[in-house]
């Protein structure tokens, strides 16, 4: 009763090139992300719940096909409508268009009176079971639009590197002020959609994770503020004891493939649980085989016994000359119960020199571009990763 369901990053409408129906073109794969989504928002219901806050990525970009939005509409904005429990949606760095006069898919949902969109910092009070709450609420900004505010604010143009010190001192002195302007109230909560100084990411390449994004530190947060929840980051996990990230409700990252999944509950009272999800099982098997190895055996004896409804990812390490030796008809049939799965093979011997296959694909352009120009840069995954979604938006 009275909790406050905090959802993190959803990424509906998050593209997969597998097991898609061909009459809505939805993969499987993006209705697991959906289904976990719409059974936070039944929990809401079922718990009676006062607040449901997504803190950002409720879509995968700022332009979803319309399909997504309509079961966002159909599966959780409704029912929570009609259960009279108020929702709140907080921009996310892929649902946030870089300019703010440019409208989003989030905007789509304005119309219902118990829905809040916030693209803008703000400061909102509640009144859950008799307990005053006060919540600052910061969804995510863009690095630009962070010097560019910070510019504005200093009517002066000042180098990119002064310019985030400024904007860190600026944030610091909101969250501060607002927190100072609640003081009267019996909890404080910030939401919001950043990354925080000693979170873990998903993987070691922080796809989740801007070049050059804005970070919070802890001197950043008053001891006025009882308890942060943020999303951006998709690994569950507490960061300085009062900084909580609930993560993603369905695994999205192989780096995930371990991590429990779900949402946070608040209470009034300031305390809070984390509630777990089934979620889609993902199974990363590495075989390495060497001259002589009977390598589709090496293979099979590798993967697990039960593959049923799983994500699989087999990485194959091999000398080229067994490449011709793997039979892919064999390990097939022994995944034929999985979900999906996909095959990586890695030469052990050194790097060859092949033909690149031509194409006019925009995404898969600008992919090669980055993985050609910034090979030895160890941002190449997030760069590209941002650099996509970037293109994504403006073909939109």
């Amino acid at each position: 009763m009275h909790e406050i369901v905090c959802v993190g990053d959803v990424h509906e409408g998050l593209t997969f090139d597998f097991r898609i129906d061909p009459e809505t073109g939805i993969s499987e794969r993006a209705l697991d992300l959906h289904g976990a989504f719409a059974k936070a928002a039944r929990w809401a219901i079922d718990h009676e719940a006062s607040l449901f806050c997504v803190l950002g990525d409720l879509f995968d970009r700022s332009h979803v096909a319309p399909i997504f939005r309509e079961l966002v509409r159909r599966d959780v904005i409704e029912p929570l409508g009609k259960a009279g429990i108020e929702v709140w949606i907080l921009a996310g760095n892929h649902d946030q268009p870089r300019r703010a006069a440019r409208s989003t898919s989030l905007d789509d949902f304005r119309g219902y009176a118990h829905v809040k969109v916030f693209r803008e910092p703000k400061v909102e009070v509640r009144t859950v079971d008799g307990r005053r709450i006060g919540f600052l609420l910061l969804p995510y900004m863009h690095p630009e639009n962070i010097v560019e505010r910070v510019r504005d604010t200093l009517g002066k143009d000042v180098p990119r590197e002064e310019a985030y010190e400024v904007a860190r001192r600026l944030w610091k002195e909101w969250i501060a002020n607002r927190a100072e302007e609640l003081k009267d109230a019996d909890l404080r909560v910030l939401f919001g959609h950043f990354e925080f100084q000693g979170v873990r990411y998903a993987t070691t390449t922080n796809p989740e994770i801007v070049p050059h994004d804005f970070t919070f530190s802890r001197d950043m947060i008053p001891d006025a503020v009882d308890l942060v929840v943020f999303g951006h980051i998709h690994m569950r996990q507490v960061v300085h004891g009062k900084v909580v990230y609930p993560g993603a409700p369905e695994r999205i990252d192989w780096g995930e493939r371990l991590d429990p999944k779900g949402f946070l509950a608040l209470r009034p009272d300031g305390t809070w649980s984390f509630e777990e999800l089934p979620a889609r099982p993902m199974l990363k098997v590495d075989v390495a085989a060497a001259p002589g190895d009977d390598v589709t055996e090496k293979v099979l004896e590798a993967i697990p016994g039960d593959v049923r409804g799983a994500l699989v990812r087999l990485e194959i390490r091999l000398p080229d000359e067994l490449r011709a030796r793997l039979d892919d008809r064999r390990i097939a049939d022994r995944l034929k119960d999985a979900f999906h799965y996909e095959v990586q093979l890695v030469s052990t011997e050194r790097g060859r020199t092949v033909s690149d296959e031509f194409t006019m694909d925009p995404l898969r352009l600008l992919s090669d571009y980055v993985d050609k120009t910034l090979a030895d840069d160890p941002r190449r995954e997030a760069i590209r990763a941002e650099a996509q979604r970037i293109l994504r938006e403006a073909l939109a």
